[in-house]
């Protein structure tokens, strides 16, 4: 599987990462298809150019990264199998930092023992990510919401008013 591959990658470079999107919500909360796997890398522009492609070049199209304001996109896309990998990196603030060091180590069922965004962050990046508009998005969230016991809330609104969010998630939290 080449998710799987990449994975085992990622970790034998030794870059910490996570896996966000749609297939850490699998992990949560009501599964949904996607198209490709996201995955934030805690590296920079540098690093991408000097480790990932010469780690992936000769199995896969490895997209130059773009800058979204200060979040660099890159992806891989499988020469053979057209799988799409989205690499997320070089966000550097409170909420980028904390998200990382509060990753979970999960035996995921298709990818194994890997690093997997924690609900309560998964659910600020979706709503971050969003803007509040996108309703597949505030789907998920209310998901994770319903299905995950536990959450901590207050990390959740220090984080959410950190982000200029925080009407975001009362608007979710109140559904």
């Amino acid at each position: 599987m080449v998710e799987r591959d990449v994975v085992g990658r990622l970790e034998s470079l030794g870059i910490r990462y996570y896996i966000t999107g749609s297939w850490a919500l699998a992990m949560y909360a009501e599964p949904r298809m996607t198209r490709d796997i996201d995955i934030v890398l805690d590296i920079g522009r540098s690093g991408y150019d000097r480790l990932i492609k010469p780690a992936f070049e000769a199995e896969f199209v490895v997209n130059d990264p773009i800058d979204l304001g200060g979040r660099w996109l890159g992806g891989l896309i499988h020469r053979s199998e057209i799988t799409r990998v989205d690499l997320i990196f070089g966000r550097r603030d409170p909420f980028a930092g904390s998200a990382m060091d509060r990753r979970r180590q999960l035996d995921h069922p298709l990818l194994g023992q890997t690093w997997t965004l924690s609900p309560e962050d998964l659910v600020l990046a979706k709503l971050e990510w969003s803007a509040g508009i996108s309703e597949l998005q505030l789907r998920d969230v209310r998901s994770i919401i319903r299905l995950v016991a536990n959450l901590d809330w207050s990390y959740l609104e220090r984080q959410a008013a950190g982000l200029g969010i925080a009407h975001l998630l009362e608007s979710v939290r109140g559904d």
